[in-house]
């Protein structure tokens, strides 16, 4: 049960460090997609023109994060609102559409995020450890939100 709502607490030394050995190599991987990311918000005529293959970086971006978000979440739970989130926080922050900075900067808010959860969920007075997504939904509702409304704003003025 507290699998299914997030948790930290079962992540032993030796646990983290298997972690941290499959998920370091794998997050290098994303920040070198990068570029064909880059070349893919492009549109495919143009990434296609600059010659990317199209199949084989789709793959790669699929496999790449597939990977990493299954390896989070076998060790943590579905921890939902900092993987729907970070990336919207990363990207109002630093005012970019490069997606080396924004694949960055969500490594780095999505750290700072789930630490901060973490510690909220075991504050002292509580008698037990609330569940991550619990605290995590206040973190993430308020971006998701903002996210909504302002894509919704800017379908109203177009």
């Amino acid at each position: 049960m507290i699998w299914g709502l997030g948790s930290f607490s079962r992540l032993s030394l030796e646990r983290a460090e298997l972690f941290a050995a499959i998920t370091i190599p794998l997050s290098i991987v994303s920040l070198l997609l990068s570029k064909p990311l880059n070349l893919l918000a492009l549109g495919d005529h143009y990434a296609r023109n600059l010659g990317l293959n199209i199949r084989k970086a789709r793959f790669l971006i699929i496999f790449t994060s597939g990977i990493l978000t299954a390896l989070v979440t076998a060790f943590c739970g579905p921890i939902v609102f900092i993987g729907m989130a970070v990336p919207h926080l990363a990207k109002m922050i630093s005012r970019t559409s490069n997606h080396f900075t924004l694949i960055l900067n969500s490594i780095i808010i999505g750290s700072a995020t789930a630490l901060l959860c973490n510690l909220i969920a075991r504050l002292p007075g509580i008698d037990s450890e609330l569940p991550i997504n619990s605290v995590t939904a206040f973190v993430g509702a308020p971006v998701v939100i903002s996210v909504i409304l302002k894509r919704r704003k800017e379908k109203i003025l177009e």
